[in-house]
């Protein structure tokens, strides 16, 4: 399989994303520093955190890619500085406290891929109780726009093609969140903001998602297409990246939630948007209803066929489940929970069954323990 930067060259030549992070890191950073970058991915924000003085730094990833940035660091005269952990960070246990953690694991419209609960766990078990974050915080923004170009696009399958019917297509384009380099001249209203995440007040996972209502006023007769959205990263005290429209564009752009028929709009009407993201079988589902006078559209990624029919599937009086592979991990370490065998037996036995996965002792012991204290009989 291969371990090339595929999917990690966006991220590295953006250079207003790439620059602000160096910007930051460079400010937070001081000499003799702890550091821990989760995520790492190619190594970047680890070798930003080296230039600016770290005497080390933790590199967590739980893909193969972790492996060329080890050889990365290894050109750089960089390894000796950097441990690599190849893993999932819920998992990791440090032997010290880090002065300052690092992440980038900010997806369009900030949710997507569902990462940001890692940086809570990471701050809660990994950073001193006066270490700094990077990004400290998020600030989400959302708009009503005109956006005809980009509504035609959406609405693509909306139609006859070669004679077939793609209605269900349609149905999926209308309910999912699409990206786009909005144009501050599609604009309706005074942009909102709707949601701010400050990873340095938030407790529990839950706090993190999102649940807002924004009122706009149109300040012109136009065409309602739908919403557009970005955010604002605080990645320390002097340095925000901003991905709003009207500055220069960076690879997450902008995201644009589509209404199932624009509707023309006037001066001064008021439109209504209820916007939330909530997790949902390990990923974000997002819904969005938009109110204009008497119109109505409610959307939503549960609502899609594709998500729809393996939902109602799951749910069928017919359907024979089986486990993922971590719910047959799970299943092994509750079956020797019988009152006997001691956490240590259950690891080692765990890495006897799963020595791909669990090939040392110290991390089954922490598979376990998590495992067993969900039903744990108290």
């Amino acid at each position: 399989m291969a371990i090339g930067p595929i999917g990690h060259t966006a991220l590295v030549a953006d250079s207003a994303r790439t620059n602000a992070y160096q910007r930051a890191i460079s400010e937070t950073v001081k000499d003799g520093d702890v550091v821990v970058d989760l995520g790492t991915g190619t190594g970047i924000l680890a070798f930003f955190a080296c230039q600016a003085g770290a005497k080390r730094v933790y590199a967590i990833e739980k893909d193969k890619i972790i492996e060329l940035a080890r050889e990365i660091a290894r050109v750089n005269n960089l390894e000796k500085k950097i441990v690599f952990i190849r893993d999932i960070s819920t998992e990791v246990t440090l032997p010290e406290k880090a002065d300052v953690l690092l992440s980038e694991l900010i997806g369009n419209f900030a949710y997507t891929e569902n990462l940001l609960h890692f940086v809570l766990d990471a701050r809660d078990r990994f950073l001193k109780k006066d270490g700094a974050l990077i990004p400290s915080s998020i600030e989400m923004f959302l708009v009503p726009v005109e956006a005809p170009r980009i509504y035609d696009e959406v609405a693509f399958w909306n139609q006859n093609l070669y004679g077939i019917n793609f209605l269900p297509a349609h149905k999926v384009n209308m309910n999912s969140l699409h990206s786009y380099r909005i144009e501050v001249e599609s604009f309706l209203s005074h942009p909102v903001l709707i949601n701010d995440i400050d990873f340095n007040k938030i407790q529990k996972p839950e706090e993190l998602y999102l649940d807002e209502t924004a009122s706009f006023v149109v300040d012109r007769p136009r065409i309602l297409h739908g919403l557009a959205g970005w955010f604002d990263i605080h990645l320390s005290k002097n340095i925000l990246l901003s991905t709003s429209p009207a500055l220069p564009v960076t690879h997450w752009e902008n995201t644009f939630f589509p209404i199932e028929k624009p509707i023309k709009v006037a001066k001064g009407d008021t439109i209504k948007a209820k916007v939330t993201a909530a997790p949902w079988q390990g990923d974000i589902a997002y819904s969005w209803n938009v109110k204009v006078e008497k119109d109505r559209f409610s959307h939503s990624t549960l609502q899609t066929s594709l998500l729809s029919a393996e939902y109602l599937l799951s749910r069928s009086v017919d359907f024979a489940p089986s486990l993922s592979g971590g719910g047959e991990v799970d299943f092994f370490i509750l079956s020797r929970c019988n009152g006997k065998n001691s956490i240590q037996k259950i690891a080692s036995e765990l890495c006897e069954q799963y020595p791909e996965t669990y090939n040392d002792l110290r991390k089954a012991l922490i598979k376990v323990g998590k495992t067993v204290k969900k039903y744990l009989d108290k």
